[in-house]
């Protein structure tokens, strides 16, 4: 089944703001980018089908803007807390579309989840904890910290050559489970294998679990 298109809006327009809708765009939604600034607008004209230059702390402009009717707000205004908030409230008061915010710092993450947004995000401090997760653990994809720590990393076949799946039995043995396979000498990722797969050293493969279980695996 076809994934559904998406009404997004993104309320401002820097360099998080943007490549957000930009990329919400590549994928097929439908995005609408509001701001302030004549730069930021006129760069994101060039890139967007649908760009305001609005002031979002205006509760009349965003109703006027048909906000309340998309499926999806992003806020990423880099002006201070204080507008920050009253653009959140002003999307809450509309009552309808779900509500991501980009936090300065922690203080203000923690006035957003008291505001009960479905998600504050500093993405300086998320970007700095994968990094340090990364360099001590080469290979792995993603840290998921709100699941309990759930790690998604790659290994290099060396010690279950000739093993399958069904014999590893790694998902009772450790909680940790295969989510793809990448063949040796080939490109491609074979999702969800067979429990039956017969492994070969050299295979990549792609597992996920809690982090410290993933670094109990000698592959």
């Amino acid at each position: 089944m076809a994934e559904k298109s998406l009404e997004i809006g993104i309320i401002g327009l820097g360099k998080f703001g943007l490549r957000m809708a930009t990329t919400l765009a590549s994928m097929g939604h439908t995005v609408i980018g509001i701001d302030m600034s004549d730069a930021r607008v006129q760069l994101a004209e060039e890139l967007l089908d649908t760009v305001y230059k609005a002031d979002a702390t205006s509760l009349s402009v965003l109703r006027s803007l048909h906000v309340q009717d998309l499926d999806w707000v992003v806020i990423s205004v880099g002006e201070g807390v204080e507008q920050s908030l009253s653009i959140t409230l002003n999307v809450q008061e509309l009552g309808g579309p779900k509500i991501w915010v980009k936090a300065s710092n922690e203080e203000h993450k923690k006035i957003l989840q008291r505001l009960h947004v479905d998600r504050a995000i500093v993405p300086e401090m998320e970007a700095a904890v994968m990094a340090a997760h990364q360099l001590c653990h080469p290979g792995m994809l993603d840290l998921i910290p709100k699941y309990g720590g759930i790690a998604i990393q790659e290994l290099r076949v060396d010690n279950w050559h000739g093993r399958t799946l069904v014999d590893l039995n790694l998902i009772q043995s450790f909680g940790v489970m295969v989510m793809g396979i990448r063949p040796a000498g080939e490109r491609a990722f074979q999702f969800v294998p067979p429990a039956l797969t017969v492994l070969h050293k050299g295979d990549t493969l792609v597992v996920a679990g809690r982090a410290d279980a993933v670094r109990k695996l000698e592959p």
